[in-house]
């Protein structure tokens, strides 16, 4: 009777931990959507009607945001999973009273931040999905009307044979000022390409690479500390360029310190001003020191003779060390 009551205690913690991380949200409705958005999208502009319409602009840039998208839905949606499960742990560990300590409650606020990235990196997504599926429909609607138009035209004025050979025009030549309306007034993105595997060993060279969407002429990368939380807060503690910005050329790279704390960082690359901003995150490995090697359990392996080339020519012994 008591396993049973515990058992229950322990399902309707978890189901609380899990209505408090979603606030209510349905992440996984937001991510079907995300991904039926992303195919509606390429659809659209792969279309062999659309393509010759659009402007060269929009296509790249409809190709670069679904390249984004793409790589935010697989990101996160192991991030959605993983914290549901770490969630549902930690509220087991709360009904067993073996959560009761300051890491607990951190833990359970890191959560909850997670939970509210995630829903505004998944809306700020799908709105710039919207948007540029909206640009290009405009555009489609109004060449294709006036297209028609002058199709109707050549057909009453009796030009039937011209109004067979009639061309297809594009959105710069139906409707030159609203193409250019509709590529300079879209909201600039930058898509931070992941590292490769995600890490990077200290005192390594690391190579950040971007998509650019609209016009950032210049740009800002940095390290910044998320506390081992992936989120986009965190305060500077590594910088790639200067902090007033340098021409926006798609990369940089740059060393990281050979002292450089490890851990997991939030890398930003954002216009000098910091209201264009596209992350990813990176994790900062250790290199292997003398320091990481596990000595052995005995009392000699703990005395620094143990380090020094003591040992006696063609003998055999055993090292053990600590990746990090």
């Amino acid at each position: 009777d008591n396993a049973m009551k515990a058992v229950r205690g322990v399902q309707l913690a978890a189901k609380g931990v899990g209505d408090v991380f979603t606030g209510g949200r349905d992440l996984h409705q937001r991510l079907h959507c995300l991904q039926s958005t992303i195919t509606g999208v390429e659809s659209y502009y792969h279309h062999d009607c659309y393509v010759r319409i659009l402007p060269d602009e929009l296509k790249l840039w409809a190709k670069h945001l679904c390249g984004e998208a793409r790589e935010a839905h697989e990101r996160l949606s192991l991030r959605v999973d993983r914290m549901e499960k770490e969630g549902v742990r930690g509220a087991a560990e709360s009904s067993l009273h073996a959560l009761s300590s300051a890491a607990g409650a951190i833990t359970g606020i890191a959560i909850l931040d997670v939970g509210r990235h995630i829903e505004d990196e998944l809306n700020q997504i799908i709105a710039a999905l919207n948007d540029i599926l909206s640009r290009g429909t405009r555009l489609v609607s109004i060449t294709n009307a006036i297209m028609l138009q002058k199709l109707m035209q050549r057909l009453t004025s009796g030009e039937a044979a011209a109004a067979a050979t009639t061309t297809t025009l594009s959105a710069a030549e139906a409707c030159p000022d609203l193409a250019r309306f509709e590529i300079d007034t879209i909201s600039p993105r930058l898509w931070v390409h992941p590292v490769d595997d995600g890490t990077v060993v200290a005192g390594d060279k690391l190579v950040v690479t971007w998509e650019t969407i609209g016009s950032v002429p210049q740009i800002n990368v940095r390290f910044k500390n998320c506390m081992g939380v992936e989120t986009s807060r965190g305060k500077t503690v590594l910088r790639l360029t200067s902090e007033l910005g340098e021409p926006n050329r798609g990369s940089v790279s740059g060393l990281v310190p050979v002292d450089f704390a490890p851990g997991k960082y939030t890398l930003a690359v954002s216009d000098p001003s910091n209201s264009i901003r596209g992350i990813n995150f990176v994790t900062v490995l250790r290199p292997i020191a003398v320091s990481d090697i596990i000595e052995p359990p005995s009392g000699l392996g703990r005395s620094l003779a143990w380090r020094a080339p003591s040992w006696a020519r063609g003998t055999t012994h055993s090292l053990r060390w600590r990746m990090h």
